[in-house]
């Protein structure tokens, strides 16, 4: 059987529009409401519930954390194939890549190091300093507290597009074939 990077992609990513979008939309109102509105902590943990799935539970919390941070690694993985097989020259399949060439190492980076976190809190028990690595580059900490929202904004907000700019290229396939 033949690798099939783009089939995969095509597949795999009307599946996760809805997770990504819960995803987008907590994280960012996380951050920038504790940033810039003075988002008390009470409220920034309730969001964040929703963020890693624990407003249903810890154990649902790591299988929606497993899936949707391996799934959107898989999406940058097979998009990563894509970039560099094909090349688009109008419309959204030219906004999706130049999107994804700017966000591919931040997207993999929030992937791997979300992931790490909520699996290394949970289950694997990691030490205090650990945690705080795997967040100061979750959430772009390492720019300094000024410039961590904008961090979330790019990554949040491209993500968004990736997605505006997907559905619109699955819209225009399913157009075709009917």
């Amino acid at each position: 059987m033949k690798f099939a990077p783009r089939l995969l992609h095509r597949r795999l990513s009307p599946w996760l529009i809805a997770p990504l979008l819960l995803v987008v939309a907590t994280g960012m109102t996380y951050r920038i409401g504790r940033s810039w509105f003075g988002m008390d902590r009470d409220t920034g943990h309730r969001i964040l519930d929703f963020h890693t799935g624990s407003v249903i539970g810890d154990g649902f919390s790591l299988v929606y954390t497993a899936v949707v941070g391996l799934s959107l690694l898989t999406l940058a993985l097979s998009g990563t194939w894509l970039l560099w097989r094909s090349r688009a020259k109008k419309g959204a399949r030219r906004w999706h890549r130049m999107i994804a060439w700017v966000l591919l190492p931040p997207l993999i980076a929030t992937s791997v190091t979300g992931m790490g976190y909520h699996f290394g809190e949970l289950v694997f028990d990691f030490e205090e300093s650990t945690l705080k690595l795997l967040m100061t580059i979750h959430q772009g900490s390492w720019l300094g507290p000024k410039l961590r929202p904008f961090y979330i904004i790019l990554v949040g907000g491209g993500l968004l597009m990736l997605i505006v700019t997907g559905v619109s290229m699955l819209r225009g396939k399913s157009n075709r074939t009917k």
